[in-house]
């Protein structure tokens, strides 16, 4: 999959379902909306991921992009909870912020709030995730803007990029999402902004904000909150291979246990922290979305609801039925006849 760097935006003034203080300005910008969950993961710009939605709420999903002197803002709004993993570009930062319920997110299994930011690094491997449904921002910044002798770098020669979140103090939080809402603003009332000197201005009012917030600190000190993650990480990227390694295929929590070589119960905790859901409730998630991507890949005159579930380990039609419906909003049969 490509990184998607700009989206055709239709230019239709579209309203957004419900808002908060900060974002109801946004409400009278170009936004693209989504009744269909996969449309709007693709078009997520500058990462390579895959979204799993969690306790949807309304079937309604919001994005708006724009660019501003070089550096590319999106703002979504999502009817339904999700579980978003991946890999972020790797020529770029990018600063993910939530809007509203802050306290139901969690970057790499660290919590996040009001007062905290998730930073992606170039190429880093993440798992953003919120409980229900919310509103977020998300600033991607080529690493080139920054120019030479910044201290940007991972931490020592040969480290991995990160996901991490960090707490800058609470003034600079507010300063970074109300600077945000401003250049969405600016950019909707003057759309040859993003080429303009004033473009350039405003982008390197945003750079001199987000260079002490993107900056690692020094050895010894932590810009997240709780235990050392090491054991946790070891345990993710063992499941993730595995998942990687049986994409397609029926996938038991013991053998996602054997795989990291941890018990059930550890895993169990791994999965809680960093995922927030348990093994068993991510497995039955990951069941959901492979058999509604193979629905819709199917020809409707081909196919059987019935031959397609069991390749997915579906073998009660009935209650996964009714999973299915209450999570996608229509049953398998009608998922096969919709027309793509």
């Amino acid at each position: 999959m490509q990184f998607r760097q700009k989206l055709k935006i239709d230019r239709r003034p579209t309203s957004v379902v419900g808002s908060t203080p900060l974002t109801t300005r946004l409400s009278e910008m170009n936004t693209q909306c989504f009744r269909d969950f996969d449309a709007f993961a693709d078009s997520v710009a500058d990462v390579n991921s895959s979204m799993l939605i969690q306790n949807p709420r309304r079937p309604l999903w919001t994005l708006t992009q724009t660019a501003v002197g070089g550096i590319h803002l999106q703002h979504g709004r999502e009817g339904s909870g999700n579980i978003t993993e991946g890999q972020s570009s790797g020529d770029g930062f990018i600063i993910f912020a939530p809007l509203s319920n802050a306290a139901a997110h969690a970057g790499n299994g660290i919590a996040l709030d009001e007062t905290r930011l998730a930073i992606l690094e170039p190429g880093a491997d993440f798992c953003i995730r919120c409980e229900t449904e919310h509103d977020w921002y998300a600033v991607f910044i080529p690493t080139d803007r920054f120019g030479k002798g910044r201290d940007l770098e991972p931490a020592s020669a040969g480290s991995q990029p990160t996901c991490r979140v960090t707490r800058p103090d609470r003034r600079l939080a507010d300063q970074f999402r109300e600077l945000t809402c401003r250049l969405f603003a600016s950019a909707a009332a003057c759309p040859q902004l993003d080429a303009s000197v004033a473009g350039q201005c405003a982008a390197d009012e945003l750079l001199k904000l987000v260079s002490p917030i993107i900056r690692r600190q020094p050895a010894g000190q932590h810009a997240i909150d709780g235990r050392p993650r090491i054991e946790r990480h070891q345990i993710i990227r063992a499941v993730k291979d595995l998942l990687e390694q049986r994409e397609g295929q029926h996938v038991a929590v013991g053998e996602l246990a054997a795989a990291a070589d941890v018990s059930e119960r550890t895993l169990r905790n791994a999965f809680k922290d960093y995922f927030g859901v348990s093994p068993t409730r991510y497995l039955r998630l990951r069941q959901l979305h492979q058999a509604y991507s193979a629905l819709r890949a199917a020809v409707p005159d081909e196919a059987m609801v019935s031959k397609i579930l069991p390749q997915h380990g579906v073998w009660e039609f009935g209650r996964f039925a009714e999973r299915y419906r209450r999570h996608f909003g229509e049953l398998p049969s009608q998922t096969l006849r919709r027309k793509l």
